[in-house]
């Protein structure tokens, strides 16, 4: 009897032994295949979301082109221009000199005084906060893009801000004599 006992405890381990053994198999093959998955599916939404941040800026680069057609279309009077067009002499910038990050510099104007300041004074208190991109500018002055890059303009050719033109879009800063005009005003 205790042979048919030590024969039946040995045929129940052996086939524990092998049901693990089999089991962990399996196991072993199903996270492969999650792991997989799971990578399938980081690629997916990696590359997914690549084309819906393109698609992103080619529907803002789209409704930018939309609004000067439809002001175009539309026949409405041009908007009066809050800055004023001021001459300034070309001066050759040297590019080579400067490394790509250095801000440009332009020549200084003397700066016109009328109601189209007030627009640009709003702007150049926003720059006094911190340093600012043109698409941040356009935002926060509710103006087209159109009107934002001409009055962007006008403030650095008149040497109220200095821009980096080394990256896209352009990163525009309070320069000293932005500061004192600022405080004239």
């Amino acid at each position: 009897m205790d042979d048919l006992v030590t024969l039946a405890v040995v045929g129940f381990s052996g086939f524990f032994v092998v049901l693990s053994f089999v089991l962990l198999v399996r196991y072993r093959q199903i996270s492969q295949r999650i792991s997989t998955s799971s990578d399938l599916g980081h690629d997916l939404w990696q590359a997914l979301d690549s084309r819906l941040r393109k698609q992103d800026e080619r529907i803002l680069d789209m409704m930018g082109r939309f609004e000067v057609i439809q002001s175009r279309v539309v026949g409405k009077e041009p908007a009066k221009s809050f800055v004023t067009p001021v001459a300034v002499e070309e001066a050759p910038v040297l590019r080579e000199g400067r490394p790509p990050s250095a801000p440009v510099i332009a020549p200084k104007t003397p700066a016109p005084h009328d109601q189209g300041d007030n627009i640009a004074r709003v702007v150049l208190r926003l720059l006094a906060e911190r340093p600012r991109t043109s698409v941040e500018i356009k935002g926060l002055v509710g103006k087209s893009r159109e009107h934002s890059a001409r009055l962007m303009k006008n403030l650095f050719e008149r040497g109220l801000v200095v821009r980096d033109d080394s990256k896209r879009p352009f990163v525009y800063q309070l320069t000293d004599d932005g500061r004192r005009y600022l405080s004239a005003g």
